[in-house]
C-alpha cells in the first residue's frame, strides 16, 4: 500500500486545517496544502496521456517552488478553497475568461483523481441547499421544525400568525453581507415575536427562510468524519434561565461539553449522511424542553478547532488526520 499523500485545498488563513496539517506533519505524513486563488496567476497545471496513463503536475511558485504529481495523491481535502485569480495584467474580460477556464481545468481534472475525497466539490455543493436538507431530514424520520421559504410578504405573515408569531428568520446560504469598504457582515439567526410590517414588504425582493422558535433546552453539534460521530452539548443560557437564539451571537459563557446521541437519532443522521453521500459534516440540533431532537442543518466544510480547544479529549483533528491518512476507515 502506498504511503498516504493528502492535498488540502484551503485558503492561506484557516485554523481548522492548521490544526489537522500540523498533526500529519508531526506523523511524517506528506501534506501538500493549496490555496487554489494561487491559480492560475502564480502556478502551473500540467495534464498530460501517456501509454500508460495520466500524468498530472501542479506546481506553486507563491512562495518558492513546490511540485506535486497528483497520481500520487491519497486523499483530498476540500476545505473551503478560495476562488482562482488571473494575472492582474489582464484586461477585465481576459480575467473573467481565464478563471472560468481554471475552474472547468482544476475542478475536472482533481474530480478524476482515485483518491479518498473529504468531500468532492459536487457533493459538498449539493449538500449546501437548506431546502434540499429539510427535505432529506424529515424523509429519513427526522423532526425539523415547521418551515417556510418563500418571497411572498402574504405567505409569511400568515407563517407567522400559524406558529403564534414564535418565529426566527435564517439565511439560505453563508449569510454574510459585504460591504463595500467594510468587513462582511454575518446575518444570524433572529428571532421574530412578528414580521415588522415596515420590512414584511422587504420580503419580496428575496427569498427568506423563516421557521418556529423551538423551545429548545440545549444545541447540539454534531461533526462526522468518516462515519464516526463526535457530539457536543452547547449551552448559552441567559441571565433569565432561557438559552440564546443564535449561540454564535451569546455574549455569556457558552459551555461545551462531550455527549451522547440517542441511537435513534444517530441511525437517522446517519442515513442523511449517506444520502449525501458525505465523509464530513458539522450538523446542528435543537433539544428542547421535553427531550425532542430537531434537525437544523449540516454544514459539509464546517469548523471545528474551536471545538478541541473547549472540549478536553474529543480529538476532532486528530480523527480528521487519522481519515485522511487512512488510518481510520
Amino acid at each position: 500500500m502506498p504511503d498516504p499523500v493528502v492535498l488540502v485545498l484551503t485558503q492561506e488563513f484557516d485554523v481548522t486545517a492548521d490544526s489537522v496539517v500540523k498533526i500529519l506533519n508531526e506523523r511524517d505524513v506528506r501534506v501538500f496544502r493549496y490555496d487554489t486563488s494561487y491559480f492560475p496567476r502564480n502556478s502551473t497545471l500540467t495534464y498530460r496521456s501517456t501509454d500508460t496513463g495520466w500524468l498530472t503536475t501542479l506546481v506553486d511558485t507563491t512562495y518558492g517552488r513546490r511540485s506535486l504529481r497528483l497520481e500520487d495523491v491519497t486523499s483530498v481535502w476540500y476545505r473551503r478553497p478560495t476562488p482562482f485569480t488571473a494575472d492582474s495584467s489582464l484586461q477585465e474580460v481576459h480575467q473573467e475568461f481565464a478563471v472560468k477556464e481554471s475552474a472547468h481545468a482544476m475542478g475536472g481534472i482533481f474530480s478524476a483523481l482515485p483518491a479518498r475525497w473529504v468531500n468532492l466539490p459536487a457533493v459538498e455543493l449539493r449538500a449546501h441547499y437548506k431546502p434540499l436538507q429539510l427535505k432529506v431530514a424529515r424523509d429519513v424520520g427526522l423532526r425539523i421544525p415547521k418551515t417556510i421559504i418563500t418571497n411572498d410578504p402574504e405567505e409569511a405573515a400568515r407563517f407567522s400568525r400559524e406558529c403564534d408569531g414564535s418565529i426566527v428568520y435564517k439565511a439560505l446560504n453563508s449569510g454574510l453581507i459585504h460591504q463595500p469598504g467594510g468587513w462582511p457582515r454575518g446575518l444570524l439567526t433572529t428571532a421574530l415575536s412578528e414580521i415588522p410590517l415596515e420590512i414584511l414588504p422587504r420580503v419580496r425582493y428575496s427569498p427568506c427562510i423563516f421557521q418556529e422558535l423551538i423551545d429548545k433546552a440545549y444545541e447540539l453539534r454534531i461533526t462526522v468524519i468518516g462515519g464516526k460521530f463526535f457530539t457536543v452539548r452547547v449551552d448559552s443560557t441567559d441571565g433569565d434561565g432561557k438559552p440564546h437564539v443564535d449561540s454564535r451571537n451569546f455574549l455569556g459563557n457558552l459551555r461545551y461539553t462531550q455527549a451522547t446521541l440517542p441511537d435513534e437519532i444517530e441511525n437517522r443522521l446517519r442515513q442523511l449522511m449517506r444520502t449525501f453521500e458525505l465523509a464530513y459534516g458539522a450538523i446542528d440540533v435543537a433539544v428542547d424542553q421535553v427531550g425532542e431532537h430537531y434537525f437544523l442543518e449540516v454544514n459539509p466544510a464546517g469548523q471545528f478547532a474551536w471545538l478541541d480547544d473547549e472540549v478536553p479529549g474529543l480529538n476532532l483533528a486528530s480523527a480528521m488526520a487519522d481519515y485522511l491518512s487512512g488510518v481510520s476507515d
